[in-house]
């Protein structure tokens, strides 16, 4: 069993790491560095498919890694949603068009129009720290005190982003550094 395990996951290295071939002005000693980087890359993903065929449930290296790629898809998918909620309904003083939106994420106008929810767009107004431009979703209260929440300045066709009268913008970490 171990061995077909093995066998398997040698071929799926091979699928997923295409074969090389020499290029025209290429000579030999950098094909040859090329082909060790190949071989290596297929051992440490051989390696992986093994790792991986072990932890799962059916101990089968074709399945483990369909596992581990529909969870990627899952997680990209996710951040498209977000990134389009994102420029639809945050992006002042204009919201990105449609359009430019499904060509840049593969997908139809009216995909790009229903890939988000309103959860998504709520996720976001908490993640940034400021409502979305109709004023119908604001970030959720954090665990903080009342008085450490910056509320991020609201855009009144000045600068929103910087205004003058405004203490410094937090960091990363949400910490508004002291003035």
């Amino acid at each position: 069993m171990l061995h077909r395990v093995e066998e398997i996951a040698h071929e799926l290295a091979k699928i997923l790491i295409p074969n090389i071939t020499i290029g025209t002005d290429e000579d030999s000693k950098e094909h040859e560095a090329r082909l060790k980087a190949l071989r290596e890359q297929r051992r440490t993903i051989t390696a992986d498919l093994m790792m991986a065929a072990r932890a799962s449930t059916s101990e089968d290296p074709v399945l483990a890694k369909l596992d581990e790629l529909a969870a990627q898809k899952r997680d990209i998918q996710q951040q498209m949603r977000l990134i389009v909620a994102y420029a639809r309904e945050f992006v002042r003083p204009e919201p990105y068009r449609l359009r430019a939106l499904a060509e840049a994420a593969d997908m139809s106008i009216s995909g790009a129009r229903t890939a988000y929810t309103s959860a998504d767009v709520a996720t976001i107004s908490t993640r940034i720290g400021r409502k979305d431009t109709k004023g119908t979703t604001y970030p959720a209260r954090s665990k903080r005190s009342p008085s450490s929440v910056r509320r991020s300045p609201e855009f009144n066709g000045e600068q929103w982003w910087a205004p003058s009268d405004s203490t410094p913008p937090p960091n990363d970490d949400g910490i508004v550094p002291a003035s």
